[in-house]
C-alpha cells in the first residue's frame, strides 16, 4: 500500500507539472506515453513480442496525434498493414490485428486532444483529469463500504452497482463545481453539463475496457512500469476515454 501511495504521488506531481507547464514538457510526455503505451500493447499479446506492429502501432498514433487533418488517411494504411500481416503472419490473429487498430487510434487521438486542451486551456484539460481520478476513487471507496451488487463479475470482479453510482454522483458533483468555479459554463452551458453528466460514466466504462483487454490477454496489469498500479495504460485507462469524449463535445458545442 505504502508502495502504490508513494507511486501514485509521483505520477500526480508529473500530471500537475504536466499540466501547469504545458509545452515541451507536455510534448515530451504524450511522446513518452505513445512509444511506451504502444510497447505495452504489443507486449501483453500470447505471441512473442513483434518489432513490426510495435511500428506499426507507434507510428500510426505518432502520426494521429502530429498530423490529426490526415488521421484517416493513416488509418486506412494502417488497417491495410496490419491485415496483411494477419494474412501472410500465421500467428497473427485477426483479432489481434484489429485490436491494434483499435489502441492507435485510441492513442493518437487521445494524445491530440489532450495536446489541444493543453493549448486551449490548460485548466480545462485539468478538468478532465481530476474527474476521471475522482470517479475513479470515489467508486472504490463507496464500492468498499456499501458495494453488494457486482456490476460485470466477467469483466471486473470487484466492481460493485453501488460503487459505480456512487463514482458517478460524486465525479459529477465535483465536475459541475469545478466548471462553475472556473466559468467554465461561460464557454458554453451545453458542453460543459453534458460533458460533467457524461464523463463520470464514460470513466468508468473506460476503466472496464481497459480490464476487458487484459482479462482477454489473461494478465493483470499492461506492465509493471509504475509499482502498485501498473503501467501506463493501466494508469490512464479512463482518462484516455474522458479526454477523446470531451474533445468530441467540444467539437460538437463549440
Amino acid at each position: 500500500m505504502k508502495q502504490r501511495v508513494i507511486s501514485g504521488a509521483i505520477v500526480l506531481a508529473v500530471t500537475v507539472i504536466a499540466v501547469l507547464f504545458g509545452s515541451f514538457f507536455m510534448k515530451g510526455l504524450l511522446l513518452f506515453i505513445l512509444g511506451w503505451g504502444s510497447y505495452e500493447f504489443v507486449k501483453i499479446r500470447k505471441e512473442s513480442f513483434s518489432y513490426p506492429l510495435y511500428f506499426i502501432l507507434l507510428i500510426t498514433s505518432l502520426l494521429i496525434y502530429l498530423f490529426h487533418r490526415h488521421a484517416q488517411e493513416f488509418m486506412l494504411l494502417e488497417m491495410l498493414l496490419l491485415l496483411s500481416v494477419a494474412v501472410f503472419q500465421e500467428k497473427e490473429s485477426f483479432t489481434d490485428v484489429s485490436a491494434l487498430f483499435l489502441m492507435s487510434v485510441l492513442l493518437g487521438y487521445a494524445a491530440y486532444y489532450i495536446d489541444y486542451l493543453e493549448n486551449y486551456n490548460k485548466w480545462l484539460l485539468a478538468y478532465v483529469i481530476i474527474i476521471s481520478y475522482l470517479t475513479d476513487t470515489f467508486a472504490f471507496f463507496v464500492g468498499r463500504k456499501f458495494g453488494k451488487h457486482k456490476m460485470n463479475a466477467r469483466v471486473s470482479p470487484k466492481k460493485t452497482i453501488e460503487g459505480s453510482l456512487g463514482g458517478w454522483f460524486f465525479g459529477f458533483l465535483t465536475s459541475y463545481l469545478w466548471a462553475a468555479l472556473f466559468h467554465f459554463f461561460d464557454l458554453s452551458p451545453m458542453l460543459m453539463l453534458t460533458a460533467s453528466f457524461c464523463l463520470p460514466f464514460v470513466s468508468e466504462i473506460g476503466d472496464l475496457i481497459f480490464s476487458l483487454i487484459k482479462r482477454y490477454y489473461g494478465v493483470k496489469d499492461f506492465s509493471n512500469l509504475i509499482p502498485g498500479h501498473g503501467g501506463i495504460l493501466d494508469r490512464l485507462d479512463s482518462n484516455l476515454i474522458c479526454i477523446i469524449l470531451f474533445g468530441t463535445l467540444m467539437n460538437l458545442f463549440l
